[in-house]
């Protein structure tokens, strides 16, 4: 029997998790490895079980652990697992967002019977114009937020995803810790993110990424913004 597809379900309405699983069970070559009513119970399940694909609800009902937050944190995980998100409402800024954290689909709750034909399209690497569309925007919004940030805002981020603690980031830079907070402030909310751990996430899975040399690609970024003005 040939290995199956791995789904995990994140969503914290049991009735609506429970309809999910029973209509992923129609397709045999499909396995729910997981079901979670929280981000972090998702953030285990995507650690230790590695599925190929996660459901994730848009709509938490935490605002600050939203379906953005929560697919940040499961790509962070595992890395290797495909996001398509779920959500409930018409909002083009969701999609936008999801798609920026690194989702590469979604689907409305509304079209439910949409959701295992999409599955098994994914599954079996079929062409998807969603998909290709969905990959071409997060290339654009990476750059886009690369552009966005400042010279100093980019090094501090920089140091974030190398595990550079505050007072390091500050002796580093020679800055005052009231600047190094204020432009970590100003980091957060240009990414979209509620904390320095998702901000880091965000830029290896949906938003920056940054070559090994520091300096020079310091150099690079100052270079590629005189360039846009």
């Amino acid at each position: 029997m040939a290995e199956r597809y791995r789904v995990a379900i994140l969503d914290d309405e049991p009735v609506w998790t429970e309809s999910i699983v029973s209509l992923l069970a129609r397709a045999p070559e499909i396995e729910v490895v997981g079901t979670a009513a929280t981000q972090n119970d998702a953030v285990t399940i995507a650690r230790e079980k590695s599925p190929d694909l996660f459901l994730v609800d848009m709509n938490l009902g935490h605002a600050w652990k939203t379906g953005i937050s929560a697919t940040i944190e499961i790509l962070d995980a595992s890395p290797a697992t495909d996001v398509i998100v779920l959500t409930a409402t018409e909002c083009d800024q969701q999609v936008i967002d999801a798609v920026s954290a690194g989702a590469i689909d979604y689907l409305q709750k509304s079209n439910c019977e949409l959701l295992l034909p999409a599955i098994l399209r994914h599954m079996r690497g079929e062409f998807s114009p969603g998909t290709v569309l969905a990959k071409s925007y997060a290339s654009l919004r990476r750059e886009h937020l690369a552009q966005s940030l400042s010279d100093q805002e980019y090094e501090i981020l920089k140091h974030l995803s190398q595990n550079t603690s505050r007072s390091q980031i500050t002796s580093s830079m020679n800055k005052s810790e009231s600047t190094v907070k204020t432009q970590i402030r100003s980091l957060l909310h240009k990414l979209g993110v509620s904390n320095t751990s998702e901000a880091v996430s965000k830029m290896k899975h949906g938003g920056i990424y940054f070559p090994e040399n520091n300096q020079e690609d310091i150099d690079a970024h100052k270079q590629q913004k005189t360039k846009k003005k």
